[in-house]
């Protein structure tokens, strides 16, 4: 039976529980990616860092027990370094303050997409990893991603609509 909220006293309507559901994944997102730039760069030359391992780590691609390749040519993995960092940022930023969402979900899930190809689809201990990095976590933001900007997507296509009658 679904449940008319319309005209209950205290109860949201549907629409706007979903933009709330949408808006706090969008904020969330926006956050973990501006915290993951930060530690990016807070890191870059530690050894071990992020520039380490972006310049010398072998792509996973599908993982489970692949050795994988690589690595990067260092014409592709010097500015993929440095220019990632500052692109997780912006795109965060720009998550938060809800502003160009479809374009910077699109730079998001391509990103999240390059992170699942560096460290492999599934992990070498297989689908439930002991404390490993795996591919539920890029996944599941890629898919949350996808689902922001296509909202934003439909959002700004509505409005256009709108302002064409």
């Amino acid at each position: 039976m679904i449940l008319d909220t319309h005209n209950e006293p205290g109860l949201r309507n549907e629409r706007s529980l979903f933009r709330l559901s949408i808006t706090t994944m969008r904020v969330l997102l926006g956050i973990f990616f501006i915290l993951s730039g930060i530690a990016n760069y807070l890191y870059f030359n530690a050894p071990g860092g992020f520039f380490e391992t972006v310049t010398q780590l072998k792509l996973k691609l599908w993982g489970w027990g692949f050795a994988g390749i690589g690595p990067l040519p260092a014409i592709i993995a010097v500015p993929y370094a440095y220019l990632l960092p500052i692109t997780e940022m912006i795109v965060g930023v720009l998550f938060v303050i809800n502003r160009f969402v479809r374009w910077a979900g699109i730079a998001m899930m391509l990103m999240l997409f390059s992170f699942t190809i560096a460290f492999g689809l599934i992990g070498p201990d297989g689908l439930i990893p002991n404390n490993q990095g795996n591919w539920d976590k890029n996944v599941f933001m890629l898919i949350g991603a996808w689902i922001c900007a296509a909202y934003d997507h439909y959002k700004v296509a509505r409005r256009e609509k709108s302002s064409e009658l």
